[in-house]
């Protein structure tokens, strides 16, 4: 890297109080070659994509550069504190020149950070995104897809739930991204649905580029879903392992699950919200179990879904539960099943 091209500002952690480096690069070392529909950018010079995350080395707290100093709610603080220590790794060096492997590494951070915290769902997506950018750029097509998908997820959250959740996107901007995000990922059929809402947006009148874009995307989702050889709208997400069938699942490479066993195929389910009330231990539990899937599987596990299987599991060890008349006794009804 060139020295003119950087600079460098010493920061300090908003956790560990630790003072690190941090590598700045000066809008004189790029220029702009062309833009992804998905909005990644390709510059010549200097990726500034790669820098954007600050990572401290001493607990691993990373955030966007924007966003690194800003003041953390005490509740925020006191689960960043309690959960970063548990995933602490040896990480590459971040203060440096960065490669697209250290700058994907980077986000990745962010994002463990992000759910940490509990960080807003428009947040988290922007990070998934950025996260995609940088397997593009490395040429992982089957890492970007997961990413994607994740930031697609965590958008549709933020539309539906969070007002201002999508940054610097307006309205019509969130509706566009949310259908490529589809397109990419080839639920076509949502694509569709989702452009739709965009070219109809009043919003979009004021940007001629989101409308050039929206419109352009529209009618190439609807040649790619023609090109499918059957309808696709009710199945789930590629690359989505959530909500694929059990079978695809446990005989996935990697799975321990003896190929003897040929799990019945489920049947359709629904979600549907439950608001409840957890003590602070089991949330810390949950968040835990979904951190180490992420630093020993790289896959992205919410904690909704942690309960979803331990629900399950327990449904299917022991459907049948003996009454009970309080919690603790409930407990100690399932652990005497569970221990057989």
């Amino acid at each position: 890297m060139v020295i003119s091209s950087c600079f460098v500002q010493e920061k300090t952690c908003p956790i560990c109080q630790t003072k690190f480096k941090v590598t700045r690069i000066r809008s004189s070392a790029y220029s702009v070659l062309k833009r992804d529909t998905d909005f990644n950018v390709t510059y010549n010079g200097i990726n500034p994509t790669l820098y954007t995350v600050w990572v401290c080395y001493q607990c691993n707290f990373a955030a966007p550069d924007r966003n690194f100093e800003e003041i953390l709610r005490p509740a925020e603080l006191d689960r960043l504190t309690k959960g970063l220590p548990l995933l602490k790794s040896e990480e590459p060096d971040f203060g440096g020149e960065r490669t697209p492997q250290v700058g994907l590494r980077a986000y990745e951070l962010a994002i463990r950070t992000a759910q940490i915290r509990s960080a807003g769902a428009g947040f988290q997506a922007s990070l998934f995104l950025k996260a995609a950018w940088m397997c593009r750029e490395l040429g992982n097509d089957v890492l970007e897809r997961e990413y994607l998908d994740q930031a697609r997820q965590l958008y549709e959250k933020s539309y539906n739930n969070e007002t201002g959740g999508a940054g610097k996107l307006s309205e019509a901007g969130l509706l566009y991204l949310i259908g490529e995000l589809n397109r990419r990922i080839g639920n076509y059929n949502e694509a569709i649905h989702w452009f739709s809402r965009a070219v109809a947006n009043p919003s979009i009148k004021k940007e001629a580029e989101i409308n050039r874009l929206a419109r352009e995307q529209w009618g190439l989702a609807r040649e790619e879903a023609k090109e499918q050889p059957h309808n696709d709208e009710n199945l789930p997400p590629k690359g989505s392992l959530e909500n694929q069938p059990a079978e695809r699942i446990e005989n996935s490479p990697g799975s321990e699950v003896s190929a003897a066993v040929k799990p019945a195929v489920k049947r359709q389910r629904f979600k549907n919200k439950m608001f409840t009330s957890l003590y602070t231990d089991q949330i810390e539990w949950l968040q835990g179990v979904a951190n180490r899937c992420h630093s020993e599987k790289k896959a992205f596990v919410e904690r909704e879904a942690v309960i979803r299987a331990a629900l399950d599991a327990i449904m299917e060890i022991c459907p049948e539960i003996s009454a009970a008349s309080s919690e603790e006794e409930l407990k100690d009804n399932i652990v005497s099943v569970l221990k057989g």
